[in-house]
């Protein structure tokens, strides 16, 4: 079942965007390219409140093509956590006391997948003219114990071929305020089920 939508991290044609980017961060997103930024390169970071996880599954990247003629083209793929030792000590200075900080990158086969996408939407004179736009999504949770009561805050980060570093794309953006506007009569114990109750992922 889907759980209510976590947030909308729109990092590319960010005049669509759900209005939460920093100023600050503008000028390195706008460096991104939807059309050749190396999407074996690209990261993003989540980070939640220490009871809180993302689930497998629940977060995933968007790549949009907007022809000059008119229509819409897209393409989602999930992304996988990273757990390689190595990359995660090298971002340290994300890890917060009381917060979980959570890496994805995609595959290889969704980085070929989208790469021939890429090709046939954007490569060539016939395409010259066509927009694009690249969308992280996060939309499944559970907890690991009873909700306090207190906001549920998401801080988001992303980094691409371009931009080298990581890149706030918001802090503390307020996900239950987020779920009730969508719907004042959402019980977000159930939204956000126990991590115990779902049923076990295998690999």
């Amino acid at each position: 079942m889907r759980i209510v939508p976590f947030a909308c991290l729109l990092i590319a044609g960010l005049s669509a965007g759900c209005g939460h980017v920093p100023l600050t961060s503008l000028p390195k997103l706008a460096k991104i390219d939807v059309r050749s930024t190396d999407l074996s390169q690209l990261r993003a970071g989540i980070s939640l409140p220490a009871g809180i996880r993302p689930l497998p599954g629940g977060i995933t990247l968007t790549i949009i093509a907007l022809p000059k003629a008119g229509g819409r083209h897209e393409r989602k793929v999930v992304l996988e956590e990273v757990h390689d030792a190595a990359e995660l000590a090298s971002v340290p200075t994300l890890v917060a006391p009381g917060r979980l900080f959570t890496l994805f990158k995609l595959n290889s086969g969704d980085v070929a997948q989208l790469g021939a996408f890429r090709e046939e939407m954007f490569a060539g004179p016939q395409n010259d003219g066509n927009r694009g736009s690249l969308s992280l999504g996060a939309d499944k949770a559970c907890r690991t114990g009873e909700l306090s009561g207190k906001p549920i805050t998401m801080t988001g980060y992303l980094r691409t071929s371009e931009t080298r570093d990581y890149v706030l794309l918001m802090k503390d953006f307020d996900l239950s305020a987020a779920a009730r506007a969508i719907d004042p009569k959402i019980d977000l114990a159930t939204a956000i089920p126990p991590c115990d109750a779902l049923p076990k992922q295998h690999s």
